[in-house]
């Protein structure tokens, strides 16, 4: 069995590798048991959103680096059985942060809230497609991209039917009030090379009528299920991660299109497969990496995902040689042209097991569980910071030779982490007076995390 170190423990176990560190500054409590799951900061204000779904809610929070974070507001915005929230974000300088909810029934489209911070006023609420998962602001606030992820299914007949993913691409240059909305359709990805075929023969585990079902799935819109949105810096493009599909979509803004869309391909590298109790990297990986969050660097050159896994290969007979689910590793693209770059391989499982909060019982599947990242520049370095989900833990990633992106450090995202009750999952970052601070969503604990990055 694993040991599982207290928090002081932990932070003393992270290895000092670099002048870099990240330091934990603060925990803010919900009051509830779990949910807070994606988080979203105002640079201008230091205000933070945060979405409960369990609950239906969202908190408004100040970061102050003296005081740590405290809530402003509590904004109760569905009521059970009226749909769920599933994603929140903050204008970047207005006050108005935008929710998507998505309906109850998994196959009629969802909606995005726009509302205004102080109060928590409904200003406009627009219908989307199905179920709507990932919502962001272009870098001026004019646009609202929205990932559809389409993922509920539903019996039909002896099969099961699925709802379509696409995009909705919300305008906002006319002001709030009259905002239009468009929806963007995605393409049968049959033939796009690195992005999922169907010769890899993928089932999803999906629950339906309270069942755990696993599913069979191809390369049509309807198996098609957009995931995490990011802007470039200069809020030319959007990319918006397929993580099922193992590829990312990129928007033309401007142009108010779908321009193209890349797949990412495999990972090889050394893991641990085995839940024996003992960290023992002596296998070989071989995975699609199948992204949740992704990530634009600075200066907008490279695309980043945190490749977190979500299918399965068949079983039986037919498992042999094909890949399995989720890379384990941070990896690094050209933004444009999308061509892999490098990625981590066995970093993040190797510095979690140093940390002392490696998840051993999830050796077998998707190991520590890459699931949220951002990246930033700070202390004159290309910087990426990803959530750990299973191993309960932050992630610092050197980015300067994005050809060999270093795990810098793992860190414990609060106490008891490695006992798989915190659970990080979203995750922003925001610079305050040269100070950089990182902020992420405890999904399983109901509590919200801050740290600083320290020289």
């Amino acid at each position: 069995m694993l040991r599982i170190p207290t928090l002081c423990a932990l932070f003393a176990l992270a290895p000092l590798v670099s002048a870099l560190e990240l330091k934990p500054l603060a925990e803010y409590q919900s009051g509830f048991a779990a949910g807070t799951e994606i988080v979203s900061v105002q640079a201008s204000s230091m205000r933070v959103v945060v979405s409960n779904s369990a609950e239906g809610l969202v908190d408004l929070l100040q970061l102050d680096p003296a005081k740590g974070l405290s809530r402003l507001a509590r904004y109760n915005l569905v009521t059970e059985g009226a749909g769920e929230i599933t994603s929140v974000a903050f204008h970047p300088s207005d006050d108005l942060f935008a929710v998507c909810v998505r309906n109850s029934d998994g196959l009629k489209n969802g909606r995005v809230e726009l509302r205004a911070a102080a109060d928590g006023k409904l200003l406009k609420s627009i219908e989307v497609g199905i179920w709507p998962d990932s919502v962001a602001f272009s870098p001026k606030g004019d646009v609202v991209l929205v990932a559809n992820e389409g993922e509920g299914y539903v019996r039909d007949g002896e099969g099961f039917r699925s709802g379509e993913g696409s995009l909705s691409l919300i305008d906002l240059r006319a002001g709030v009030a009259a905002a239009k909305h468009s929806l963007i359709r995605l393409p049968d990805l049959a033939g796009v090379e690195g992005a999922t075929q169907a010769a890899h023969q993928r089932l999803l585990e999906r629950v339906i009528d309270g069942e755990e079902i696993k599913l069979p799935f191809g390369t049509s819109a309807e198996h098609i299920e957009p995931e995490y949105v990011v802007f470039s810096p200069d809020g030319a493009r959007a990319y918006v991660s397929l993580q099922e599909n193992n590829a990312v979509a990129v928007v033309d803004v401007l142009q108010g299109k779908l321009d193209k869309v890349f797949g990412l391909g495999t990972v090889r590298h050394a893991a641990d497969i085995i839940d024996d109790g003992t960290y023992d990297p002596s296998a070989e990986l071989f995975a699609l990496r199948e992204p949740d969050g992704i990530a634009v660097s600075a200066d907008g050159r490279y695309l980043i995902s945190a490749d977190e896994g979500d299918s399965d290969p068949k079983i039986g007979k037919t498992k042999a040689g094909l890949p399995s689910g989720g890379g384990r590793t941070l990896s690094v693209f050209d933004a444009i042209s999308g061509k892999l770059l490098g990625d981590t391989g066995s970093q993040f499982d190797d510095k979690a097991a140093e940390a002392g909060v490696y998840p051993d019982a999830r050796s077998p599947n998707k190991g520590s569980e890459p699931e949220g990242v951002v990246s930033f520049d700070a202390f004159g370095k290309r910087l990426a910071v990803a959530t750990l989900e299973r191993a309960d833990a932050l992630a610092l990633i050197d980015l300067d030779q994005p050809a060999q992106p270093k795990v810098l450090q793992v860190i414990g995202a609060g106490e008891g982490a490695g006992s798989g009750n915190l659970a990080p999952e979203g995750l922003a970052h925001v610079e305050k007076d040269g100070r950089h601070y990182l902020v992420t969503g405890l999904e399983k604990s109901g509590n919200v995390a801050l740290f600083e990055l320290v020289k």
